[in-house]
Order: C-alpha cells, then structure tokens, then sequence
C-alpha cells in the first residue's frame, strides 16, 4: 500500500514539475513576443500558435473595444488560418450577451448554442465541445474578453494560479499593443498635418509671386504634379455672362495651355450657387467632353474636384483639380484642396489689384539683368567698372603680396570687408583664414579677452581657457574693423602687439610669439581722432603703412547698373524667383540717386525690390528714392560744429501733376525756409543737460533738438561731447 502512495506521488510530482516547466516555456515565449508583437493580428497568431504548451486550446478568439464608448470587435482566424474581425452592433451584440460582460463563462459546447443560438452559424465557434471566457482589464479598466475554444488542462490549484498568471500577461499584451496602434495613428496623424503644413506654405510661395493668371496656373500645376503627380489643371470666371475656362496640362515635361469658353454650368451648379465643392466621375466628365458647351476636361482625365474661389467671402473664380483615374476624395483630401483653394484666391485678387496698379508705360526700355558680367567681376567678389575703384583695386594688387599693415579708408557700407578679403586671397597667406573683429561689436570690458585671449580664472566667469583672435590668426591675417572704436586703454597693448609680434594672454604672464598680417578698417578721421586725444598717435602712425581710401558710391555712379544686375540675380535665385530684366528708366533714377548707405544700402534697396517683384521684370519702388533724395536735401551741414536745417517747399498744383510737369518742376529753384534754429555745440550740450544725457526716445536730446538719433550722434562725435558726461551718478 505505502508503495502505491508513494507512487502515486511521483506521478503527481512528475506532472506538476511538467506544467511547471511548460509554463516557464510559455513565460519566456510570452515575453520574447512582447517585444515583437505590433498588432492584433499578431497576438491572434501567437495565441492559437502550437508553441504554447501550457495551454492546450484548439484555438482562442479576442473580443475588444478600442474606447469605453465603442462597440467591441471579435477577432478569430478562420479555416485558412488568416485573422478577421467581426465588428458588433447593437442588436448583434445583445444576442451575444457573453461577449462583454465582466465575468467568466465555462460552458459545454451544447449550452452554449442553446443559450446563443446564433453562434452555431457564426465561423469564430464552429465545432465548440467547451468554451472558457475570461474577461481582460487592466488597472480595473475593460479592455474586453478571450475566449478559448475547446480548452483543455489541469484542475490543480496550482494550475489554475498559473492560468491566471497567463491571462494577464495576455492584458498586458493587448495594452501595449492598443497603445502602440494608438500612438502610431496619433504619429501618423502629425507627421500628415506637418506635411501637408509644409506643402501650403511651398503652395503660398509658389502662387504669391505670380503677376498674370497664366503663370499662376502653370506654377501651380508644376508644384501639383511635382508633389501629388496631378497633370491637369484649370480656373474658371464668370464673365459677362459666360464662362472663361484657362487650363494647363503638363505632358512629358512640357506646359500646354487651353482656354474655353461655356455657357452650361448644369454640371458643376453647386458650386456656383451654393459655393461647395464637387466632385466629378469618369460618367459625368465623359459628358462634358461630348458638350462643346460645358467645362472642358482632357479625354485622360477621369475625375475631378471642383473648389469655390472665395477671397474675404467674395467668390473670384472656381479651381478644378483633375486626376488620370477614378478617384474616391476622402475628408483629408478635400480639407486640403480647400486650403489650396484659398491661397489661389488670394493670388488671384492679388493679380488682379497689382494689373489696376501698373502705370501704363508703352514705351518703357528695358535691360536684360543676364548679361555677361565676367569682365567686370574682380577678385570674385567685388564688381567694377569705375575708374576710381580700378585705382583702388591696383592698390590692393600691389600691397597684396607684400606682409605690410593696410589701413582701408571708407564711408560705412562702400565694402571695406570686401577689400579686406581680396588682400587676404592675393596674399602668401591665401591658404590659411582670415580672422575678423568688429571693435565696436566688443564690450570695453572682453575687448581684451577676445583680441589676446586669456587663462581659466583670469576673471569672473573665465571658467575655460580661450584663445583670442591674435592666436586664431596666426600666419594668417587679423582684420580689425571699425578700429576707431577700440578703446584707449587698449591701444598701447595693440601697438605693442604689432611692433614684437607677441602677446600675452589675460590671466597669463608669459609671452606667446604670433605671425599676423594686420589689416584694419574705419569710416572715421583717425587723424581727427589723434589730434583730440581719442587715438593714439604712436598706434596710428604705426596703422597708417599703407592707406587705401574706397571711393563712396556717389562717386562711381557708373557701377551702380552692374551692381543692380548681381544683386537682383543673386537674391532672385535664393528667392525662387526668375527676374530677367530691369527697366532703363529705373536704372537711371538709382544711378542718380547719392546712396547715402553706399553698396550696402543699395543691396538693401535690391533685395525690396526683389520681394516686391511678380513675373520677370525687376519691380523698383522709385517712389521711395525720389522721397529719400528730398529728405536727403533737406539738411545742410554748415561746419563741424553747426547743422543748418532746411525744408524745400513744393510748388502746389490743383490737379495731378504727369511726369513730365514733375520732372519740370523739380528742375526749377527750390525755396528754402529755415524750419529749426542754427544748432551750435552749446545748444546740444544744453539739450544733454536738460536729458540727463538721454540722447533717444520721446523725452532725449534728439527729440528735443528736432534730430534723428543717429545726426546727433554723429553731430556729438565731431563736437567731441560725450553724453556719459551728463548722466547722474547713481547712488550708493
């Protein structure tokens, strides 16, 4: 008897250490597929897959919701072992009342079809000798219920922990899969939002530019087929009582143009009486194309979507984007359209209110922007054709290869950096870089620091060594712009700099050797300066080798048209634009014009210029040259000391006046009326005094005087004040 018990025993141990190895197996396949697994469909493989051994199934279905507040799905796989999904409604789902309720079900097969009699014809529960369901939820949350069809396994308690145990490693399965579809379709969703973000902004650039209706039309379609492979495309008016229909076609590379005229809108009525989109199959384009009277569409085209025009809720026109097959639009796709549609109604009433605008000039000359420039361009950067800037760029050839220190001379914006460079390139030391510092850019306290350089701790925040620009340079060449502004406690270290070709770095007293070839730049009098104690004589006679004065740009008008050119077809190509010429009388009113801001402003001007153009003629604001000319003429310097304010008073006429009378009129004597008092240095110190040394803003010294910032500031350098001098010491 005790070896019967004791055999029995062995038995039972044997098949617990069985089940218990087979559900270790299941736990490391289970968790291998957590990994691997993305989506419904691979759960239900995994779970009907004969690998699992320690739930013996013959196969197992899956009821879920995606939301509390959906109907639940059934995912079963059918005889040929492929995944489908039965969608419940209302009324099936109450005739399967098992499926979703939040307790367990162990029914024999008969029950079950005697409870739900529909089930018996339904392919998921086909062949059922018992059926097990367990709901699934997570964190007390339904996430729906899995069935299993025919199930067999051990009634220990054991077991059934481990059963259990299995169900919600099947919960925590389906979770991070539903999170996983949910975070793909919320990605999916962003990624097409930024997209088609991307392709209305593109959409804007293409169409905004456009200055007649047939190159918005051909733009457009080159960006729809482009991006979506759309080949035809076409924009109707209304009028005069019929319909003005112009189309594009993009064939092998090629733009074809159609224009129609139709007096039968039966076809596309709602979108002309009740502004909604329509959409047109291969039956309804077929009969148009047999009515010579209706829309015209290509014989390729087989459907079609028709937008309103509408810019500020007025309806311009109608747009018909057309496709090579029958197309069913979804939501997306007509959102988009819409959007299309607004930006090409915007386009549309911007053509048509910059036509009303073009002054009528039948005779205007123009000059092609794409001629040759190769002779004119020097250095690869700078262009020319002046005397007076040939004599300077033979002074840059000469000096080039020598190492002396330049000293280039020139208004602000004449291109001193430029010059700068070109010395640099024909120089021996061509292969290495040229360093740059603005000395006005620097504050006073780091000018040291960024010119030698210093050690960790030298000071406050020097929490890492830095190299400065000496070091930076060297055999290379150090360009120092706007050295006037470098301050005076500084100079004796620069000039030292110079005459040993060492430094020393702050925070460091050791000498380190450097090759530099200096070049500096200033738009002020140095020798002013010097002779005011501001610079340094010994520092700027030791600047002054070789001094090299760029002429302003008043004075070599005769460059301005190439430089025009240049600009326009540099900042059209970075623009996207094609700008093919300028008009001759444009031309003359900027080679006229004295360029106060030199090179720099007149890129400036190009570049407004650029922006403001549509379609292949450069549109130059002249308008805006002939004010700032009067405003240029309005002040009238005196002496260094006196700024003299004159204001020219215009002729008035009743009636607009033509160019012609214009251009007389300007011809003729200006008067002059003195609107301000003579400014003296004592009215300005008087000013700064009363401001407590606040030279902007509505209650500085310019505000008061009747200056600009800027004159005042000039006005003050030369007067040798300095508005810190009247500024209120603040209290300790």
């Amino acid at each position: 008897m005790l070896e019967l018990l004791l055999s029995i025993r062995a038995t039972l141990s044997a098949r617990v250490n069985a089940n218990m190895e087979r559900f270790e197996s299941d736990l490391m396949t289970f968790s291998k597929a957590l990994l691997s697994i993305n989506d419904i469909s691979g759960v239900m493989d995994f779970l009907n897959n004969e690998d699992l051994l320690f739930i013996n199934v013959e196969r197992v279905n899956l009821i879920l919701k995606q939301d509390l507040d959906s109907q639940p799905s059934l995912y079963y796989l059918d005889q040929d072992k492929q995944c489908q999904q039965f969608d419940y409604t209302e009324s099936s789902l109450a005739l399967h009342g098992a499926a979703m309720c939040d307790y367990c079900h162990h029914l024999d097969g008969e029950t079950l079809y005697q409870t739900f009699p529909q089930l018996a014809n339904h392919p998921a529960y086909e062949g059922v000798a018992n059926y097990c369901k367990i709901p699934l939820s997570i964190c007390n949350q339904p996430l729906g219920a899995i069935e299993y069809i025919n199930l067999s396994m051990p009634s220990d308690s054991e077991s059934e922990k481990q059963f259990k145990l299995f169900n919600n490693m099947i919960s925590a399965m389906i979770e991070h899969i539903i999170e996983h579809q949910t975070a793909s379709t919320v990605t999916e969703k962003l990624t097409t939002e930024k997209n088609n973000f991307q392709v209305l902004v593109d959409v804007t650039n293409t169409v905004i530019s456009q200055s007649t209706k047939k190159e918005l039309i051909g733009s457009l379609l080159r960006f729809l087929y482009q991006h979506f492979g759309m080949s035809d495309l076409s924009i109707i008016q209304l009028s005069d009582g019929h319909y003005n229909q112009h189309s594009a076609s993009f064939i092998d590379g090629e733009m074809d143009y159609q224009c129609h005229f139709f007096t039968n809108d039966r076809m596309i009525k709602n979108a002309i009486k009740n502004n909604k989109h329509v959409f047109l199959t291969a039956n309804d384009i077929a009969k148009m194309q047999a009515d010579n009277n209706s829309p015209y569409f290509p014989e390729r085209v087989k459907s079609a979507c028709v937008m309103p025009l509408i810019f500020r809720g007025v309806t311009v026109g109608y747009i018909s984007f057309m496709t090579l097959l029958e197309k069913n639009y979804q939501a997306a796709d007509v959102e988009l359209f819409q959007q299309i549609a607004a930006r090409v109604a915007l386009a549309m009433h911007s053509i048509k209110t910059h036509q009303a605008s073009i002054p009528s000039r039948p005779m205007t000359k123009f000059v092609n922007i794409a001629d040759d420039m190769g002779d004119h361009v020097i250095f690869d950067d700078i262009i020319s054709q002046s005397e007076v800037m040939n004599k300077v760029l033979e002074q840059v050839a000469l000096v080039a290869s020598c190492d002396s220190t330049v000293l280039i001379l020139g208004e602000s914006g004449t291109g001193k950096e430029l010059i700068a460079r070109a010395i640099h390139k024909l120089s021996m030391r061509s292969k290495t870089r040229m360093v740059k510092m603005n000395c006005a850019a620097i504050p006073a306290g780091l000018f040291e620091s960024e010119l030698f350089g210093h050690e960790r701790g030298a000071f406050t925040g020097a929490i890492s060594q830095r190299v400065g620009r000496f070091e930076q340079a060297h055999k290379g060449t150090l360009f120092l712009d706007e050295i006037g502004d470098m301050p005076l406690e500084l100079q004796p270290k620069l000039l030292r700099a110079l005459q040993e070709n060492e430094i020393e770095r702050v925070g460091k007293n050791e000498l380190i050797s450097v090759d530099v070839r200096i070049v500096v730049a200033t738009n002020v009098n140095l020798l002013e300066m010097v002779e005011k104690k501001k610079f340094r004589n010994d520092l700027y006679y030791r600047l002054n080798v070789f001094p090299i004065e760029i002429p302003p740009l008043r004075e070599r008008a005769e460059d301005i048209p190439l430089l025009v050119k240049h600009f326009t077809r540099e900042l059209a190509k970075k623009m996207g634009k094609t700008i093919t010429a300028v008009a001759a009388e444009d031309l003359d009113i900027m080679r006229a014009f004295p360029w106060p801001g030199n090179v720099r402003e007149l890129r400036n001007f190009v570049e407004r210029s650029v922006i403001l153009t549509r379609g292949n003629v450069l549109n130059v604001p002249v308008q805006e040259l002939k004010t700032s000319h009067t405003l240029c003429a309005d002040s009238t310097v005196v002496s260094d000391d006196t700024l003299v304010v004159t204001k020219t008073v215009p002729v008035v006429s009743a009636a607009p006046l033509s160019d012609d009378k214009m251009a007389s009129q300007s011809a003729s004597p200006a008067q002059s009326t003195p609107i301000k008092p003579t400014i003296d240095k004592a009215a300005v110190i008087a000013a700064l005094k009363a401001c407590h040394g606040v030279v902007a803003g509505p209650n500085g010294a310019a505000n008061q005087l009747g200056l600009k910032r800027t004159t005042l500031l000039s006005r003050m350098q030369k007067m040798g004040i300095n508005c810190q001098d009247f500024r209120e010491s603040p209290s300790v």
